[in-house]
């Protein structure tokens, strides 16, 4: 069920209305039934294994309460969930190489294939989830006894899919608490939702020219891959920004707050701030979860540095499994490496930084050429890329030969839109609770409907 979707607006206004005409209990219920089955319209038969993974790690989190049983209760939540997410995420992959690299030693083809895993929906969110509720436990926080909030904070329909990756203690108190409707809900909610779409719908209009420009990037002019680098950079910003706007806006309506995961990332002037900026619930999980466990800074210059860089690394694998990927992670951990490097020479110094311009266009060169690997779907197109990019490939680009103009106008805009002063210019042009607010969100609506494309576009990470 995408987001995008009327089916999904119908579903979220009948599960909003039978929710808050529900008695206080019943209606925590409702939302847990809901959820799953917003989980089954994807793939039923997954449902009931995703309820076997959340009355276990329910299970886990009690004993990891109990002093005694705490290492052994976190242990085989690690055992478990990260064991689960390595079997249906990367053994096809692990066989797949295996049997290559076989091939390629003996000359001779390895007798095993691929088992041809289908990948379950979510389940490198679920997984992290319920391993930071039972590690949080380990580290002293209070479990929850309550089977059914329990399972509302891990099934909850509008981050299921693709985040925010939530906390227990962000989460489980709001179950708990006293519940009332305000038309307050409506006026934070609506307009997350409305943001949301608009942002989906233009990310949409950029898919074209990027997918032209990495299937075959061999037969592309080079001024087309640039572009189409630069549109799906901005358009993995928009679809991820806006799912996640819409997550933020249906819990609202519902009466929940969940974390923010995006703050302007491309307006970053260095690689770590960029990092605090995307996908910022990921990030502090790397953080507490991997980073500070490898000792964090505690241990010296280079072991920081090689902390950094394995983290990342380990955040590339998480996004999936292909060596794309792990070297997406590598280039982000060597980024925040160099970048932590520089800033303690700089200072060391008493060097001042960059200008502003050129660290921001440094930030986004280096995030965009990381695109490439994240984008390609093997290392061999991504070399292609590259090579495309630098040295020239036919005639100069025409527009409407292989980019659309639309495609141009939105990349300008989003270019544009990065500079801070935009947001202040609009809240006077338009302050909140006004007709003028109402107009632009209206707007916005209207146009984010007549650019929806006839066939939905799936969410970028809804295939992690």
């Amino acid at each position: 069920m995408n987001f995008a979707t009327p089916l999904y607006a119908v579903f979220l206004l009948v599960v909003v209305l039978a929710y808050w005409a529900m008695p206080r209990p019943w209606g925590r219920y409702l939302l847990v039934a809901a959820s799953f089955v917003f989980y089954a319209s994807w793939n039923a038969l997954y449902v009931p294994g995703f309820m076997v993974l959340i009355l276990a790690n329910y299970v886990l989190g009690l004993l990891a309460a109990q002093p005694e049983r705490r290492r052994l209760a976190v242990g085989l939540a690690v055992v478990v969930n990260i064991g689960l997410l390595a079997l249906v995420k990367y053994l096809d992959w692990v066989l797949g190489s295996t049997a290559g690299l076989v091939e390629m030693v003996t000359g001779q083809p390895a007798d095993w294939g691929v088992l041809g895993i289908v990948l379950p929906l979510a389940i490198s969110f679920v997984t992290f989830t319920q391993l930071a509720y039972v590690i949080d436990i380990g580290r002293g926080a209070a479990p929850e006894r309550h089977l059914g909030r329990y399972a509302l904070f891990v099934s909850f329909f509008p981050h299921l899919i693709a985040g925010p990756i939530m906390r227990g203690h962000e989460f489980l108190p709001q179950v708990a608490r006293p519940r009332s409707f305000s038309p307050r809900l409506l006026l934070i909610g609506g307009p997350l939702l409305v943001t949301g779409l608009f942002k989906k719908t233009l990310g949409d209009t950029l898919a074209p020219t990027a997918d032209l420009a990495f299937t075959d990037p061999t037969d592309g002019r080079t001024l087309v891959l640039w572009i189409g680098l630069v549109a799906f950079a901005f358009q993995i910003l928009l679809d991820f920004s806006g799912y996640t706007d819409m997550a933020l806006g249906s819990a609202w309506l519902l009466g929940f707050r969940l974390p923010p995961n995006f703050d302007w990332p491309y307006r970053a002037q260095s690689i770590q701030e960029f990092w605090h900026r995307w996908h910022q619930t990921l990030s502090r999980w790397l953080r507490d979860y991997v980073y500070i466990p490898l000792g964090g800074n505690r241990k010296g210059r280079v072991r920081t540095y090689v902390n950094l860089f394995l983290t990342m690394v380990l955040g590339g694998l998480w996004h999936g499994a292909g060596l794309t990927f792990l070297l997406w992670g590598a280039w982000q951990g060597l980024g925040l490496v160099v970048n932590r490097w520089w800033t303690q020479a700089r200072r060391a110094r008493e060097r001042p930084g960059l200008p502003t311009l050129l660290a921001w266009a440094l930030t986004f060169g280096f995030v965009c050429l990381g695109w490439i690997l994240f984008r390609s779907p093997d290392l061999a197109t991504a070399m292609a890329y590259l090579k495309g990019m630098v040295l020239p490939q036919g005639a100069l680009l025409r527009l409407g030969d292989s980019v659309q103009p639309i495609t141009v106008v939105v990349i300008v805009l989003c270019v544009v839109g990065q500079w801070p002063g935009w947001v202040r210019l609009g809240r006077r042009l338009a302050p909140p609770l006004t007709s003028r607010r109402a107009l632009a969100y209206g707007m916005a609506g209207a146009t984010a409907i007549m650019l929806i494309p006839a066939q939905a576009v799936s969410f970028i990470y809804f295939q992690f």
